[in-house]
């Protein structure tokens, strides 16, 4: 069974905010590119592993386990009685090769070894196991989710530790046919109790060079005429209501400016003052946590992201009417 949700990746949130508010560099580009792949591929793992079935283990998806001084990333962490599977996901296509430590694609060397990164996470919960009142066995395998991947490599000690899409099935039916008792609840409860947040996202986005306002979330239009409870997208059509528009804000508030505090003054800033103040405080009260320091006060937002957010509207009285744009 999934413990936990997969959550759009915080470097892949921020990615997503600043891109609608200002226009990337290349390096920005290619970054989110690559953060867009990644999490793609662990979400077709995910399904995968639901089509094939996980009753008989728990799994843990994209976490950070802070062992020692050190936290470590975790795509898939699946636990049996037996063992505990650290499952790291690649999204990589076309043809790969692989010698003592290096990667090469096309010819051309590749900066990060996938598998001295599944050793380190392999060892940092073989050291969790020696720490704790609970033993257990540590097995690692990557995962190489696309169909258009390719290996090749001499060294014949690797290919344990590869499974690629056309074998990940019986794989995960192999991990499937286990037993998960009360020492897998016992695992999972240690792994649970060593989690942290990411530790290692310090983006904070120039407020100069961000677009300011509210716009459209099909066609990313910044072209909304104001009605009385909704903005109405001149670019598409789109209708969304006030409150989608401000959680919409509110959790591109979160992720450029990550870790800041929020104000009401900032997220007006943030929106050109497109919301009253009186609207502004309604929302705030219901969204936010509010976090009283001295004579002013801080808020923090209640949820994930906007998407996690906007779940909790469903019902309202106001509905958004969403024009598809192609």
């Amino acid at each position: 069974m999934f413990i936990n949700y997969r959550e759009i990746p915080v470097e892949l949130l921020y990615y997503n905010a600043l891109s609608a508010r200002s226009e990337l560099s290349r390096n920005e580009k290619y970054q989110m590119k690559i953060l867009k792949k990644g999490f793609e591929g662990e979400c077709l793992y995910d399904k995968i592993f639901e089509e094939t079935g996980h009753s008989n283990v728990y799994i843990f998806r994209d976490v950070y386990l802070k062992v020692g001084n050190t936290v470590t990333q975790y795509d898939s962490i699946v636990i049996t009685d037996n063992k505990v599977t650290v499952n790291e996901i690649k999204n990589f296509h076309g043809d790969y090769h692989y010698t003592k430590d290096d990667w090469y694609r096309n010819g051309t060397s590749l900066e990060d070894d996938a598998f001295a990164q599944l050793r380190r996470a392999k060892g940092k919960l073989m050291k969790l196991s020696k720490n704790s009142s609970v033993k257990f066995e540590v097995d690692a395998a990557l995962i190489f989710i696309n169909d258009d991947f390719r290996l090749t490599s001499e060294n014949d000690g690797i290919w344990d530790k590869v499974i690629v899409r056309s074998h990940l099935r019986s794989y995960l039916h192999s991990l499937n046919n286990s037993q998960k008792g009360d020492k897998a609840k016992k695992i999972a409860n240690i792994i649970n109790n060593n989690k942290v947040n990411n530790i290692y996202f310090n983006e904070k986005a120039d407020i100069n060079r961000l677009r300011l306002g509210i716009y459209c979330g099909e066609c990313k239009s910044f072209k909304q005429v104001k009605r009385r409870f909704h903005f109405t997208c001149s670019n598409c059509g789109t209708t969304e209501t006030n409150e989608t528009h401000f959680l919409r804000a509110l959790s591109d508030h979160k992720f450029l400016f990550y870790n800041q505090p929020i104000t009401k003054k900032s997220i007006l800033y943030l929106i050109n003052n497109q919301l009253t103040k009186s609207t502004l405080a309604r929302f705030m009260n219901a969204h936010c946590n509010i976090e009283k320091r001295g004579r002013s006060s801080t808020h923090t937002f209640k949820y994930y992201d906007f998407n996690d957010a906007l779940k909790t509207t469903a019902g309202r009285r106001y509905k958004n009417t969403i024009v598809k744009f192609e």
